[in-house]
């Protein structure tokens, strides 16, 4: 069973909402409120543009173009990004099997158009930053697993205008890049709404906030995120569009061989 990441909750892309139940919120563990969140439900296939913005510490800009595509197969879920823009990037391919089993690790490959090669993403590089983004390759590419983690709901609190759960997340391999992070999740949805991620001395490392949030074809739908590196005041915003639910994509797209062709 799988956890939060960008890529599900915040939705690289796209997410979809259930409307809370009766529940009463005092209820609810930690552990709860990530698992309502992990079940959310999800379209079978989704389809978007996006622009990606890079911003160093002295408000330089890089702007780049992608595209992604998703596929749930029930037992895994595939997707594939594909940078279009600038040319320094253009043709980059990042594919990414994410299973639901528990305890089953996501496979990652990375094609780079210099190298003509395909490179899998090890577990030890999943931390690493994607593509000199605030994101990381498990953001945008592996849910992490709901029992990797220990939860403690912190109490409730208004977050971007919306009530949420404030829950505090722990890594029980403290290894990984952020062993600790707190989410605020909204109470009418369990759609993410912001996350503040810790490094391994337990300082604040990268905020992310959600915006934008809205109901496209009965799913609800995150169209902007927004992450900052605080410790190096580099940040990413994220913008999706052209987003559309429910294509026939074909199967042979999610292939390590497709990532040479695009």
């Amino acid at each position: 069973m799988k956890t939060f990441s960008i890529k599900k909750a915040a939705s690289l892309f796209a997410a979809t909402a259930i409307i809370l139940s009766s529940v009463h919120s005092q209820s609810l563990s930690g552990y709860d409120v990530m698992k309502k969140a992990d079940e959310v439900p999800s379209p079978k296939t989704s389809s978007y543009k996006a622009t990606m913005t890079l911003t160093d510490k002295k408000g330089k800009n890089r702007v780049r173009e992608l595209s992604m595509k998703t596929k749930d197969y029930g037992d895994v879920e595939k997707s594939l990004i594909v940078f279009a823009t600038p040319k320094d990037v253009a043709g980059v391919g990042y594919l990414t099997f994410d299973y639901d089993a528990s305890g089953k690790d996501s496979d990652s490959w990375l094609y780079m158009p210099a190298m003509k090669k395909v490179r899998r993403i090890s577990g030890t590089s999943k931390g690493d930053d994607f593509m000199g983004s605030d994101f990381t390759y498990e953001d945008v590419g592996g849910d992490r697993d709901l029992d990797d983690y220990t939860y403690k709901l912190l109490g409730e609190e208004n977050a971007e205008g919306f009530a949420c759960y404030k829950v505090e997340c722990r890594a029980k391999d403290k290894s990984v890049k952020n062993p600790r992070y707190i989410v605020w999740i909204r109470k009418d949805n369990f759609i993410l709404t912001k996350a503040d991620f810790y490094d391994k001395q337990d300082n604040l490392h990268r905020k992310l906030v959600c915006s934008g949030i809205e109901k496209i074809d009965g799913f609800w739908t995150t169209k902007k995120m927004f992450i900052k590196n605080v410790q190096t005041e580099h940040s990413t915003v994220l913008e999706i569009k052209d987003i559309v639910f429910g294509l026939d994509l074909a199967d042979n797209m999610f292939t390590q061989g497709a990532l040479e062709r695009n």
